[in-house]
């Protein structure tokens, strides 16, 4: 498989700001099976809405794509574990993305933590892809419990 153009949280999965068109070819240049929204729409003008997104991966071949909108505040076990879900269900390679890759990644980490990993090796692997986690650190110590 093509090195993606993507940083790498885990095995299979990979974040990203929020995503073009060019992207999307990219990503399946790359071998992506799976995109996850996880911003609504309307968040900011000028962002494509979810089905232009769904449209654009339909036109380069990546045949899952899934929508799990979701704020900052929102973000507990319930939704990592929908977000884990998710993943576990389609096939990989994955690619999540939001506005900054911040909750994409947190919805990860929260999974991983509710899992049992430690809560500062997560953030150390989500700063290696370019997201800080820092100021999640108590809501991952919390997930681990």
């Amino acid at each position: 498989m093509p090195q993606s153009p993507f940083p790498q949280l885990a095995d299979g999965l990979f974040v990203s700001p929020q995503i073009s068109r060019q992207d999307i070819l990219a990503a399946a240049t790359a071998g992506i099976q799976t995109i996850i929204c996880n911003r609504p729409d309307g968040e900011e003008p000028g962002q494509p809405s979810f089905e232009q997104i769904r449209h654009w991966a339909a036109e380069a071949s990546i045949p899952h794509v899934l929508h799990q909108p979701v704020l900052m505040p929102q973000i507990d076990t319930a939704a990592a574990q929908t977000f884990a879900e998710h993943i576990a269900s389609h096939p990989a390679p994955a690619l999540a993305y939001c506005r900054s890759g911040t909750r994409s990644s947190l919805l990860w980490a929260m999974g991983q933590a509710a899992a049992g990993a430690d809560p500062r090796r997560l953030v150390q692997t989500a700063a290696a892809a370019g997201i800080d986690l820092t100021a999640a650190l108590p809501r991952l110590i919390e997930a681990q419990s």
